[in-house]
């Protein structure tokens, strides 16, 4: 139940060959979308991510990805499974209805517009076997029919195209679970999880390493918290979220869930039926 299976297959004879970069790219892709489904639908706590078992470089190409838990103490099966089932109804319904899922942004949806442009370029079909079992469809496929039709769902949204959104900076703040720490290009840094960027990676400046010390030390300290990072926020053509220079990190509590028996009070209504009570609050009979 924690399996995907994907498998490309071949454009047919005299349409060109299947090149292992695309094949892989379609794989790589698909499980973008999985990962911004499940930035939506799971909490961080009980995120997951995706490692590739085992891939057959034949024809057709097939990979085998599994879901491993980032908490080891957190079973995440039922997590996986919703996932699963949510992506392959949303996708279904976006190629034959036009609705597109909940849980995909306009970023989600060049995703998707790449994965079904190659199945009208160079991948002849993609299958993608969700093994969601309870009787359910588990195998989805697109040809290049299903891709005509998911290309036009998207193109009548109107949605800004952001491929052509050009290279830009910014400063702010982005919310995270730091999930680790070490070098990014030879430099200390953290990475983040974050809910609306997925994993980034936050380039130290002196004046952080001065307070918290090397990237060790800021792994003792904040790994496995939710922090906030304000600095220079680094977007890549298309709009996304490259790296964080950072300025300033600071720790985000979350707030404590409330006793309501520590702040119920029985006698609040001295005895009365509460509408009663509401009833006699509304009129001004109670002092």
């Amino acid at each position: 139940m924690d399996r995907l299976v994907i498998t490309i297959h071949p454009t047919p004879p005299g349409e060109g060959l299947l090149r292992v970069a695309d094949a892989m790219q379609q794989v790589i892709d698909a499980l973008q979308i999985l990962e911004q489904a499940e930035r939506s639908l799971i909490s961080p706590q009980e995120s997951f991510e995706w490692r590739l078992e085992r891939a057959s470089a034949g024809s057709p190409f097939t990979v085998v990805a599994v879901a491993e838990s980032i908490n080891p103490a957190i079973d995440v099966a039922p997590h996986v499974k919703r996932v699963k089932a949510e992506v392959s109804r949303g996708l279904r319904n976006f190629i034959g209805r036009g609705t597109p899922p909940r849980w995909m942004d306009s970023e989600g949806m060049l995703v998707f517009r790449r994965v079904l442009s190659r199945n009208q370029n160079g991948v002849g079909r993609t299958d993608i076997d969700f093994d969601i079992g309870a009787g359910m469809n588990d195998i989805m496929s697109i040809d290049r029919a299903q891709a005509e039709a998911g290309i036009r769902a998207i193109v009548a949204l109107n949605v800004l195209d952001i491929e052509e959104l050009p290279e830009r900076d910014s400063f702010g703040e982005v919310e995270g679970l730091m999930v680790a720490a070490g070098r990014y290009r030879s430099r200390p840094a953290v990475q983040i999880r974050s809910e609306l960027y997925g994993f980034v990676w936050c380039i130290l400046s002196r004046t952080v390493i001065e307070r918290f010390g090397n990237e060790h030390k800021m792994a003792d300290v904040w790994e496995g918290k939710t922090v906030g990072v304000h600095g220079r926020l680094s977007y890549a053509i298309g709009g996304k979220l490259s790296r964080i220079d950072v300025i300033d990190m600071r720790e985000i509590i979350a707030a404590l869930p409330i006793d309501l028996d520590s702040v119920l009070d029985p006698n609040f209504t001295g005895g009365m039926d509460p509408h009663e009570y509401l009833r006699q609050l509304h009129g001004g009979e109670l002092a």
